[in-house]
């Protein structure tokens, strides 16, 4: 019936008379009805061959990836994952050990400055030992979050405190006591060790740890060691003996910043570089 009525319009269209509109619209509405038999009509969609199908297949498995393609790139990202990631961690502890060391020399030394406006001046600071001397000149003048004592034995009585970054430092007044206890010589001044994470102060002074997880301070404003570099100072880097010379830092001291000696230095060679690790440091830093 369709044939039919097409082949009536198109007698009228022909013929110049009927609706010509009508057959336009028909004509754009059913393209396939306009030309080819009955079998190659399916409402103006193209039925796709097998051959096509078989080509488009084809160029989906081209776009895929194989196993072994998969894996030679894994393999490749963990190379380079591990050349680069060890440098990483590097650069990172580098900036938190700076970043907390800065702090803590710019902190330790406010609180000193303002026991002054209560105490004096530090040259004329007094106490029989660490305790007296935390709980008189300190305590009140900085932030922390708690404190404990670290003494071992007849050694330093030290006093372990806990700053609110998590970090820590061991400080004491020093002193030196025989096998019974009695104490054999004091100063008006100490060590100051700090611990960029206050895990490593835990276990108390250790030496192993020195210009690692353990900086050391010297406090001295009296004079007592080393008046070139601590008299009439505050919490400073150690630089007790030192000679002024920085290859002196690294090398020909028993207090230098090396393997083979007690890594007293350590701390002074980081604060000369700006408190940056230098890239001839002897160690790896930890946190």
């Amino acid at each position: 019936k369709r044939r039919e009525n097409y082949e009536k319009q198109n007698k009228i269209r022909k013929a110049g008379g009927g609706n010509s509109l009508g057959v336009n619209i028909f004509s754009r509405l059913f393209p396939s009805h306009l030309n080819g038999s009955p079998k190659s009509r399916h409402c103006g969609r193209k039925r796709s061959s097998g051959k096509s199908n078989r080509k488009e297949l084809i160029k989906s498995r081209k776009l895929a990836f194989t196993l072994a393609e998969v894996l030679i790139t894994l393999g490749i990202i963990g190379v380079v994952a591990a050349i680069t990631i060890p440098g990483l961690i590097t650069k990172c502890n580098n900036i938190v050990v700076e970043t907390r060391l800065k702090s803590f020399y710019s902190k330790i030394n406010q609180a000193i400055r303002l026991s002054e406006y209560d105490n004096e001046e530090k040259e004329s600071w007094t106490a029989k030992d660490t305790n007296e001397f935390w709980e008189k000149y300190l305590k009140n003048y900085l932030k922390y979050m708690r404190y404990e004592n670290k003494r071992v034995g007849n050694s330093n009585d030290w006093r372990l405190v806990y700053l609110i970054d998590g970090s820590a430092f061991l400080m004491d007044i020093y002193g030196t006591w025989d096998e019974e206890g009695n104490q054999k010589l004091k100063t008006n001044g100490g060590h100051f060790i700090f611990c960029p994470s206050a895990k490593y102060c835990e276990g108390g002074m250790d030496y192993e740890k020195w210009g690692r997880s353990q900086f050391v301070f010297g406090y001295w404003p009296a004079g007592e060691i080393m008046p070139k570099y601590h008299k009439n100072k505050g919490v400073e880097p150690y630089l007790n003996a030192w000679n002024g010379k920085k290859e002196a830092l690294y090398k020909g001291s028993g207090f230098a910043c090396n393997e083979g000696a007690k890594n007293f230095y350590c701390t002074a060679i980081i604060q000369q570089n700006g408190w940056k690790i230098p890239n001839d440091y002897p160690y790896k830093v930890r946190f």
